[in-house]
């Protein structure tokens, strides 16, 4: 017997989003999912950094659970 893998959401690409990185807060736009997890939480999200340093990559990758909607 089989039973069917459970669908979740995972956050949108286009959304705004912050996180905390050592003292400072993160901001930049999910442009999609890195590695899929089993729910919204575990799966690793690609950000694109609208205030990142020189040297800092552009893109950065975040789990869900590290991730706030702004």
């Amino acid at each position: 017997m089989t039973k069917e893998k459970e669908t979740f959401k995972t956050i949108p690409v286009g959304t705004k989003v912050s996180w905390h990185y050592r003292s400072a807060i993160g901001h930049g736009t999910v442009t999609g999912v890195h590695k899929m997890g089993t729910n919204a939480d575990n799966t690793m999200y690609s950000v694109r950094q609208t205030d990142h340093h020189p040297g800092e990559p552009a893109v950065v990758h975040h789990s869900g659970s590290a991730l706030s909607r702004t």
